[in-house]
C-alpha cells in the first residue's frame, strides 16, 4: 500500500472516531439534561414553594402536580427517542399509550403548542409530531 493511501485510510478512520465520539459525548449530555429535568420535575411536584412558585394562574395544585408527571414522562420519552432507544414505530407505540390517559391529553391540550414552539430541531419536531397525531386520535376516540 502506498503512504498516500495509508495517511488517507488512517485520516478517514481519525474523523470517523471524532464524529463517533461526539454522538456519543451529545447523547451523555441529552440523558444527563434528561437527569436533571426529572429531579426538578420530582421537587417542583413535590415542595409545596417550588409547587406554588411554577404554577400558572388558575391551576390547582392537585392538577399541576399531575401536569408536572405528564411532562415528566414525556421528557423521559422524548431523551430515549433522542438517543436512539426508541424508533418512530415504538414512539408511536409509546405516545399511544400514554394519550389513552387523560391527564397526558389533559397536559398535550395545555401544553403541547409550547412544547412545539420549543422544539429545537427536527427530533424535536419529529416527537412532537408523533405525540401530536396520536394526541388527535385518541380525542377523536375519548369524543
Amino acid at each position: 500500500m502506498k503512504t498516500s493511501h495509508a495517511l488517507v485510510t488512517l485520516a478517514g478512520i481519525g474523523v470517523a472516531r471524532l464524529v463517533q465520539a461526539e454522538r456519543q459525548g451529545r447523547r451523555e449530555l441529552v440523558l444527563w439534561a434528561t437527569e436533571i429535568h426529572q429531579m426538578f420535575c420530582k421537587d417542583t411536584a413535590t415542595v409545596p414553594e417550588l409547587r406554588e412558585a411554577w404554577t400558572g394562574e388558575g391551576v390547582p395544585a392537585g392538577e399541576y402536580a399531575q401536569f408536572v408527571h405528564a411532562n415528566r414522562s414525556l421528557a423521559f420519552l422524548s431523551a430515549k427517542f433522542r438517543v436512539g432507544l426508541l424508533t418512530p414505530r415504538t414512539l408511536r407505540v409509546q405516545a399511544r399509550a400514554v394519550m389513552e390517559l387523560p391527564v397526558f391529553r389533559a397536559y398535550w391540550e395545555r401544553f403541547g403548542s409550547f412544547r412545539e414552539a420549543e422544539a429545537g430541531d427536527r427530533t424535536d419536531r419529529r416527537f412532537n409530531e408523533i405525540l401530536d397525531t396520536e394526541y388527535r386520535l385518541a380525542t377523536d376516540k375519548a369524543a
